[in-house]
């Protein structure tokens, strides 16, 4: 593993342990730091690509349960707890989304691309947006029932339009 690859793997690692603990002026200030670093440590979309990597990899594991041939499904509700569409969320967000199918059927080029188009915005916000989703997302799925089916992932504030509509994201 090159030395970018394992720092980018030790700061997710990091953070999911932050995360799962409750230490929250600690993991804004990760979440702040990695977000805006340019050039210092590894990028934001390596950190994200490991979110990413670590969240398939489970994904796969709950897909061997399924019947062969059906479709690995996950939820995605807003603060209300109403489903919402990958596509009705933050560009950012949305392309995580992407990611995350992408990273399940082993798309690694569209992976990459959709982790790039996430995480290349100049706008802090976004950049926060888009790591704490993919964060919050990834814990939650490492923590639930394996047996739960299809599992659900919660959108942060923010992330939404005013008004959402019904969905499921299937990643085939």
């Amino acid at each position: 593993m090159k030395h970018t690859a394992r720092r980018a793997h030790t700061i997710a690692r990091d953070l999911l342990s932050l995360t799962r603990s409750g230490e929250a002026d600690r993991l804004a200030t990760a979440l702040v730091s990695i977000a805006s670093s340019h050039g210092r440590g590894p990028a934001l979309g390596d950190v994200v690509g490991r979110l990413v990597d670590t969240f398939s990899l489970a994904a796969k594991d709950r897909r061997r349960s399924l019947r062969i041939g059906e479709p690995f499904t996950l939820r995605l509700r807003d603060p209300a707890g109403l489903t919402v569409r990958p596509d009705k969320l933050d560009p950012g967000v949305a392309a995580i989304v992407r990611a995350i199918a992408a990273s399940v059927r082993d798309d690694r080029a569209t992976c990459a691309d959709q982790i790039g188009e996430a995480c290349e915005n100049a706008d802090l916000a976004q950049r926060i947006r888009v790591l704490a989703h993919c964060l919050v997302w990834t814990s939650d799925f490492l923590s639930t029932d394996t047996t739960a089916y299809p599992p659900v992932l919660s959108c942060l504030k923010g992330s939404l339009p005013a008004s959402s509509t019904v969905d499921i994201a299937r990643f085939g």
